[in-house]
Order: structure tokens, then sequence, then C-alpha cells
């Protein structure tokens, strides 16, 4: 008799627990009910991070209402990092309803112009990202050249040039205007303020950077203005005023 009763309180037992797990695990509050995106801790690329949220945030509408195990964290992973203007990106779940995703967005470097017109910026890793509006295009170099929009190895070329000009000096980064590359001549500075142009070729740029910072210089200090400074060669630079033969 008493093992009778002892066999039907373990069966209640074990039904009661399986309604509760049951319960448990269909209960709502399982659900992700909201999709965070935020940006990472020391980015500073607030404006491009918003027009990333603004393309993702619909897409992430489909997981909305799914219990978390009916979403692997390395699809939401891949979705997010598929689009080009994110670096980097970590997931986590954060019980009891919501997803979160923390985006490190790509830093352009430089900003290509199409023959279309359109802007894309470019990536310190070379990639070209989705085009911007010429009104919201950053305050970036213009690279120009139309073997640049399908040649990667060009990009990296004209990244690792841009990287060789120093912060100060008569040929710094921020008085770069534009590079532009062409098969025939390689690659080409355009300084706007001291309205120069620099032909670079598309090799050992450390060396002709150097070279080009002193004849500028030297340039400047004789206020003599619209200069092509043509720095192809090994071991020489060749200067002469725009416009004459």
């Amino acid at each position: 008799m008493r093992k009778r009763i002892g066999l039907w309180v373990f069966v209640v037992a074990v039904g009661w627990l399986a309604g509760g797990v049951y319960r448990l695990l269909s209960g709502s509050w399982l659900k992700i009910e909201t999709v965070q995106l935020d940006l990472a801790p020391l980015s500073f690329e607030r404006l491009q991070f918003e027009r990333i949220k603004a393309s993702l945030t619909p897409q992430f509408e489909a997981v909305q209402g799914k219990f978390f195990w009916q979403v692997p964290l390395t699809q939401v992973y891949e979705l997010t990092t598929k689009d080009k203007r994110v670096r980097k990106a970590s997931v986590f779940r954060e019980f009891p309803s919501r997803l979160r995703i923390v985006i490190e967005p790509q830093t352009p470097i430089l900003a290509y112009l199409s023959n279309e017109s359109r802007i894309y910026p470019v990536a310190a890793d070379a990639t070209l990202l989705p085009a911007v509006p010429l009104a919201d295009a950053l305050d970036l170099p213009v690279l120009r050249g139309e073997d640049l929009r399908d040649e990667m190895h060009l990009r990296e070329l004209a990244l690792a040039l841009f990287e060789q000009i120093p912060n100060e000096g008569s040929l710094r980064k921020k008085n770069v205007s534009e590079i532009y590359y062409a098969k025939k001549d390689g690659f080409k500075i355009f300084v706007g303020e001291a309205d120069v142009e620099v032909k670079m070729g598309d090799a050992d740029f450390g060396p002709k950077v150097s070279r080009v910072e002193k004849v500028m210089s030297y340039l400047d200090s004789q206020n003599i203005k619209g200069r092509v400074i043509d720095a192809r060669f090994a071991k020489k630079v060749v200067v002469r005023v725009r416009n004459n033969p």
C-alpha cells in the first residue's frame, strides 16, 4: 500500500515538475522583445553607427517574438558583420527579453569619388564602404581614378601612400586634398593649401615623401606657388612651375 502511495506521489510530483518546466519554457518572458544596437565604447564614429543602425534595425525585426534558443548568436553576428561598414561586433543575450549588439564601425580614411560623382568612404583595410550622399560626405582627402574602384590592391597602395605623409610640415595629411591614380603615371598627390601637384609613381613612397617634404619646405620659404613636383625618379626630384613647358 505504501509503495502504491509513494509511486502515486512520485508520478504527481513529476507531472507538476514537467508542467512547471513547460510553462517556464513556453513563457513569453523567454522571447526576444527588443534588439538593442549600441556603439562600442571609445568609438567616435557616431554618424557611421547611426547609418548602420538604420540599415540593420529592420532586418532584426524578424527575430523579435522568437525564443532565445531559436536565434543562434552566430546567426546574429553574421548578419551584423555582413554590413561592410561594421569593423567588429559583439552579441549578447540579456535576459529576460533583450538581445544586445555592440558595434564598432569602420573608420573611413579616404573618400573615393567615382565617375558618377558618388562618394564611397574607404576604410583602413581598403574596403570600399557603401556610397553616402554628397551632403553627408566626410571631410576626407578625395581618392580618384577609375581603376581604384575595382582594384583593392590599388586602394591599399593609396592608403600606404597616405600613411607615409606626416602630420606636420609643408607636406602634411590635413593639407592633402586629393590622391589620383592612373596607370600611366601612378599616383599623384594634390596639396590644396600650397597649390601643388606631386607625382609619386607607385612604389617607394617613404623616401619619395621625405624628399618632397624637403623640396616643399624650400619652395615655401621662397614663396613659389603653383608647382608640379615630380618625385617618380629613384634619387632626384624635378620641380617646375605649373603651365610652363
